[in-house]
């Protein structure tokens, strides 16, 4: 049972890859690990999982975004390489979409939040006359939250982007409240050199990755494990 900062990073690691919530394989999930209590802290003067995936993050031990149908999770650096060339080929970026502009944009400034994303790229327009499609999107008008979040998971899923940490709101007393925000950037800014080419086709790496957790949950439907991979 995951009670502490470092117990959140030791499960990633030693899955190699980790869903924060639940899904259908039953049991594999930090929500299932955490300690009673310990997945937001309710029952602690100390933070919870939620919280500790900050710190866990900075480690750089660990890549975390929506990667699991667009929920979140972790996967360990050690099969990034491998997660990354499988889901590139299988979402790709067209040029000019709002997914590219996303990049251009984050590639430009290291690292943003959906926020400051909204701010730059899509201008104060009116709200009443924001978009309804991504198509729109492309013409500089301002979107609603239900257009830039599908963008940004899309990214997510294929190995674009992932979340950096998390920005959080103080009191003048210093106290912080609410929840963090994402701050978004891609894997070559955040690992660098890190990151390798991997000796294999995308199929191939998908292969790898369905195999590795196989062997780590053997009671698992491996039809299960293919789903929540792809």
């Amino acid at each position: 049972m995951i009670a502490s900062r470092q117990q959140l990073e030791e499960a990633a690691l030693s899955y190699g890859i980790l869903p924060f919530f639940s899904n259908r394989i039953k049991g594999f999930s930090v929500e299932e690990m955490a300690a009673p209590g310990m997945l937001f802290g309710d029952n602690s003067d100390d933070w919870g999982c939620w919280d500790w995936k900050g710190p866990v993050i900075r480690q750089q031990t660990t890549a975390y975004g929506k990667f699991f149908r667009r929920k979140a999770g972790f996967v360990s650096l050690e099969l990034y390489p491998d997660f990354l060339n499988y889901r590139r080929a299988q979402y790709p970026v067209e040029e000019g979409s709002a997914e590219a502009r996303i990049l251009e944009l984050v590639n430009g400034n290291e690292a943003s939040t959906s926020a400051e994303m909204r701010k730059i790229i899509f201008g104060a327009a009116d709200r009443k006359r924001a978009p309804r499609n991504l198509a729109d999107v492309i013409e500089g008008t301002k979107p609603r939250r239900s257009i830039l979040e599908p963008a940004l998971q899309h990214l997510q899923m294929g190995g674009r982007l992932l979340i950096a940490d998390f920005e959080y709101k103080y009191t003048a007393k210093g106290d912080r409240y609410g929840w963090g925000v994402a701050l978004y950037t891609t894997p070559e800014i955040w690992f660098g050199e890190r990151i390798a080419d991997v000796p294999r086709t995308p199929d191939e790496s998908f292969q790898k990755l369905c195999d590795h957790l196989a062997a780590k949950l053997p009671d698992a439907d491996r039809n299960e494990i293919v789903k929540l991979l792809r």
